[in-house]
């Protein structure tokens, strides 16, 4: 069972990965390669659909996915179950296999963690979440309790924080897991709350991320790894903020769930705080 990755649309051929070694292989001929653009023009425009019309468009580019791994299989050979077909182009790419699951897009370029600057100022983040954690964690307030109650301790702290701050932090509440569906953002939380109890890793577990897993002994899959490191790039801190590791951790952790959720972060509108958009 092998492995191919094609680079540049498969237009200079690509590289196959086999029991024998890594070898590289010519170009496919042009209308497999005209196949494959074509899927991964339609999966990048599938993830921008509304969500239902994104479900039904989801089993067409399945069996369109299903039937190309297929065509390569009769090319180069049986293909490895999962990740086997690794496809870029210029305007995107995506990985699948021959297990028949959907195929995962991979964006293109790839994204960049917006400076903490631009969250707060286009009001993706409020400016009471940063200074309320950033206070709670310099007063000792613990985390779990930061993120189930944070009215309550804000109003011990002498604070009024808005509604949207009390919902982003109790995105990352522990009674929040039985709820979550998606299993990456489940397991992306839970390894933060691992993180938040053992206090070693708070300011690096994000752009760190196997350090630290394997100091606390966890085991992240591929795909909770790709989000964390997406979302939890160093660029989101500004130089010369202090920012105590509570609140490192915490913005982070807020961060890398509104990446996912929000493929435009990187270019979200710049408004003030009547909320009008400006540019």
């Amino acid at each position: 069972m092998a492995q191919i990755i094609l680079f540049g649309g498969g237009d200079g051929g690509g590289l196959i990965i086999g029991p024998n070694g890594v070898r590289p292989i010519p170009p496919f001929d042009p209308s497999l390669r005209l196949q494959l653009r074509g899927l991964s023009a339609i999966l990048s425009g599938v993830m921008r659909m509304p969500e239902k019309p994104r479900a039904e468009m989801g089993k067409l580019v399945n069996k369109v996915s299903n039937l190309l791994v297929e065509q390569v299989e009769a090319v180069v050979g049986r293909l490895e179950g999962e990740n086997s077909l690794i496809y870029q182009d210029d305007d995107g790419g995506f990985t699948c296999g021959s297990t028949g699951q959907p195929p995962i897009p991979i964006p293109w370029p790839p994204l960049q963690s917006p400076r903490l600057s631009d969250l707060l100022a286009s009001g993706v983040l409020e400016y009471d979440l940063v200074d309320f954690v950033n206070e709670a964690g310099a007063k000792k307030v613990e985390i779990t309790e930061v993120l189930e109650n944070p009215a309550a301790v804000a109003e011990r702290l002498g604070r009024k924080l808005s509604e949207r701050t009390i919902q982003d932090l109790q995105q990352l509440a522990p009674s929040r897991l039985p709820k979550i569906i998606d299993p990456v953002e489940r397991e992306v939380i839970q390894f933060f709350h691992k993180v938040a109890n053992d206090g070693r890793f708070l300011s690096t577990w994000a752009t760190r991320p196997t350090e630290a897993a394997k100091a606390l002994k966890v085991q992240l899959s591929d795909r909770a790894f790709d989000r964390i490191v997406a979302g939890g790039g160093s660029a989101i801190f500004d130089p010369g903020r202090a920012m105590n590791p509570i609140a490192i951790a915490v913005v982070v952790g807020i961060v890398i769930m509104l990446v996912d959720r929000n493929a435009e972060l990187a270019t979200i509108p710049i408004r003030d705080r009547s909320g009008i958009v400006k540019f």
